[in-house]
């Protein structure tokens, strides 16, 4: 038989393996006990116990009282830690930048901002070391300060050449922000994802989605994007829709035709209502302001825009049959303003008859910080693998 304990350390692979299990399940099931922690993950009561000590002991869990049981001694229960530090999420888009400061618990300590800017390299740099040091002093009584950073941007930014002549954040083209980001910050991990990678992770851990099932994570916050979660792993595209499914291309009517993905999109909408000496940041939240107010222009243009998103959903359907489909980003708070039921009703029309459009279609009640919750969650997953290098 051979010996799982080689040349090459294996040992340790192993007990970092059972690390992780435990403390997955910890970040999924918590309050939960030792023994449903094994019952969970398979694994002897007695690697269970050895696991959970080594997590008490660098302060990544706590123990929080018992819960009462109908024989024996009742059981400890488990959560992660208050205690432990802070994480910051940020998620620089072509409209904004979004950031939430959590515990390792996803628990909000500081209020999200929102910022109409687009942050270059130099102002994320900036913004960062302003938040890490504000952070530090502000809980220093914690166990680790500052425990990681995540950033989400829309394309995977820490590749050195874009494959768009236009892309989403010109000021970040040929830069490689993940060697940026660490480099600067030597002591702190960092984590850069696109966009709805980190949207899809989000909305998993912390909004409406079951983790055990099948998602396709729909954001816009002025193109249309596509991220598909299943088996706790996303698959994004290098470009924009899921790649070619956003590139069918729509006749404009003028004699011109598009891209899905610029019609199926608050692209779309916000073009249709400002000129170009209105932000788009701006334009946003005044849709979404008259949209609550049933705006009878704000209506008509996104009632139009529903006709290409229907497609662009039905296009969904048909190839990857999700179990839930996310609309999140500007173009989510859009939709959830009372205009998903006529969305399922268009989407209704051109799928398969009896297709449970209105049981799978969802907006995303993570406002716009869904994907900056996601690289929360992305920092807080692999946390066995920062503290037990």
């Amino acid at each position: 038989m051979p010996s799982y304990i080689g040349a090459s350390g294996t040992f340790s692979l192993m007990k970092n393996l059972n690390l992780e299990k435990v403390f997955r399940t910890i970040v999924l099931e918590a309050p939960v006990s030792r023994a449903e922690i094994s019952r969970l993950t398979g694994l002897n009561k007695v690697t269970v116990s050895n696991c959970v000590k080594d997590l008490l002991a660098t302060g990544l869990v706590d123990e929080e009282g018992v819960v009462s049981a109908d024989n024996g001694r009742p059981p400890t229960m488990l959560m992660l830690s208050k205690s432990f530090g802070v994480i910051i999420g940020m998620e620089i888009s072509a409209m904004a930048t979004m950031v939430v400061i959590t515990d390792l618990r996803g628990q909000i300590v500081e209020k999200p901002v929102t910022d109409p800017r687009v942050y270059s390299p130099k102002e994320c740099l900036d913004y960062l070391d302003e938040m890490v040091r504000y952070c530090r002093e502000k809980y220093a009584d914690t166990t680790a300060g500052v425990v990681g950073i995540g950033l989400a941007m829309p394309m995977n930014y820490n590749q050195l050449q874009m494959p768009d002549d236009r892309p989403a954040l010109p000021d970040w083209k040929n830069v490689d922000a993940y060697e940026m980001l660490n480099e600067h910050f030597e002591d702190i991990p960092v984590e850069v994802l696109s966009t709805c990678a980190a949207g899809a992770i989000g909305e998993v851990h912390f909004g409406d989605a079951d983790i055990n099932a099948s998602l396709a994570y729909l954001h816009s916050s002025m193109k249309l994007k596509m991220d598909i979660y299943q088996g706790e792993e996303t698959f994004s595209s290098y470009g924009s829709f899921m790649g070619r499914l956003g590139h069918v291309m729509m006749n404009t009517g003028d004699g011109k035709y598009e891209q899905l993905d610029n019609f199926a999109s608050m692209k779309y909408i916000v073009d249709s209502l400002y000129d170009d000496k209105t932000s788009p940041y701006d334009a946003a939240l005044d849709i979404i302001r008259r949209a609550k107010y049933n705006d009878p222009e704000v209506e008509a243009a996104v009632d139009r825009m529903l006709e290409y998103l229907a497609v662009a959903i039905y296009n969904v359907v048909e190839l990857f049959n999700p179990a839930t489909i996310c609309l999140a980003g500007f173009l989510g708070q859009i939709i959830d303003r009372g205009f998903l039921d006529k969305l399922c009703s268009k989407v209704e029309k051109l799928a398969a008859p009896g297709y449970p459009v209105r049981e799978r279609l969802i907006c995303s009640k993570l406002g716009l910080f869904g994907v900056a919750f996601g690289c929360i969650s992305w920092i807080r997953d692999n946390m066995i693998s920062y503290q037990f290098e």
